[in-house]
């Protein structure tokens, strides 16, 4: 795994170096490109202005957030930028701020795993935190800057790595008042017999290997029956103008030339009658 950020945990005088990876294999999500049914070119989106029907290039495209009812206000990507970094965390820094019970944590907050690892120098500490979050059963919250934004995370520790997981902050998660949801029931037998199938079914670790992916499956499959075209050819034959593509140019003007000659020997009548 290639490390994508590297810094170090600090933690009252400790500082360990570390780099982080994410913990999800992107070529195992189910991906599809979108081309045209006829031809099997590849579809492309420009941008587009509404009020001049015409392409944008990214130099004249800004941000603008509605602020009311359909009013916006323009925002400059440097002045963005510059609100990012204007926190006082450290640069390079996963500063941890606590250390909490797991289960006070809410799990609709996580939203990106990764792994952390030790970089030179830093094996043994790491370790040493590692086994210290192991043994008091607690994770660690810290904030750190991830992609030039401010994030807060959870430092949770595993078997044989520290993951770190960044978390969505409390205000983007909607409060479930509006769900009709039942009060709270009181120890009736039904929630007893409950209770007893619960514990019927409880087991003393899950597997995940133990439930997979079958849609992947099923998809792969699918699609080693299907035939293959080429994209980057179909785009090469759609450039056309270039050096490199004489002799799809040659071949697509031979094409047109033997279309001429055909029309130009239809008999004039039956043009003009299919005119």
């Amino acid at each position: 795994m290639r490390p994508i950020w590297s810094g170090h945990i600090s933690f009252g005088l400790i500082s360990i170096p570390i780099s982080l990876s994410s913990a999800i294999e992107s070529s195992e999500r189910v991906s599809f490109r979108l081309v045209h049914r006829k031809d099997h070119s590849p579809i492309h989106y420009k941008k587009f202005c509404t009020k001049e029907d015409i392409e944008v290039p990214n130099d004249e495209i800004v941000r603008a957030y509605e602020v009311g009812d359909d009013e916006f206000a323009e925002v400059e990507k440097d002045e963005l930028d510059k609100l990012a970094t204007a926190e006082d965390d450290e640069q390079g820094a996963v500063e941890v701020l606590q250390f909490v019970d797991f289960a006070s944590l809410n799990p609709l907050s996580f939203d990106h795993p990764y792994y952390v690892a030790p970089r030179k120098g830093g094996e043994k500490a790491y370790g040493v935190l590692r086994e210290a979050l192991v043994e008091a059963h607690r994770i660690g919250i810290a904030r750190l800057q991830l992609r030039k934004r401010p994030t807060l995370a959870a430092l949770i520790p595993g078997p044989r790595a520290i993951a770190l997981e960044s978390l969505r902050h409390f205000e983007e998660l909607r409060e479930p008042s509006h769900l009709p949801i039942p009060a709270t029931t009181k120890k009736s037998a039904e929630v007893k017999m409950a209770r007893l199938l619960v514990d019927q079914m409880s087991a003393d670790g899950w597997n995940p290997a133990d439930h997979p992916n079958t849609y992947q499956k099923a998809l792969t499959k699918l699609l080693a029956a299907r035939g293959r075209f080429s994209l980057k050819q179909r785009a090469e034959v759609a450039r056309g103008a270039g050096s490199e593509n004489v002799i799809d140019l040659m071949e697509a003007l031979k094409k047109s030339l033997g279309q001429a000659k055909t029309r130009s020997r239809r008999p004039a009548a039956r043009r003009a009658g299919a005119a």
